[in-house]
């Protein structure tokens, strides 16, 4: 895994956590923080999966795993099934 540098304010925080909490190198804190926030984010992170795959007409498993495999496949089937919608996948970059 390769990240973008963190904003400064971030950096200093993680850089805190590592020396005062955990005394773990900063990438290897980061890579717990993520986690974290991942296992705590399950939960509304999968309702959102869970709404697009019923309109997919698949498992939110099956969901989760195609998006890890093929990402733009999934992409292109929720363009499909919402043509004259706004894209339901947020892009950061473009905004």
């Amino acid at each position: 895994m390769n990240l973008e540098s963190l904003a400064p304010f971030e950096d200093r925080l993680l850089h805190a956590l590592a020396f005062f909490r955990t005394g773990r190198d900063v990438e290897r804190q980061a890579l717990h923080c993520l986690s974290m926030y991942l296992r705590q984010s399950e939960s509304r992170v999968m309702a959102e999966v869970g709404f697009y795959a019923r309109q997919l007409e698949m498992s939110p498993e099956a969901m989760l795993e195609a998006i890890y495999i093929d990402p733009q496949a999934i992409a292109d089937q929720l363009r499909d099934r919402f043509p004259d919608q706004p894209s339901p996948l947020l892009r950061l970059d473009e905004a």
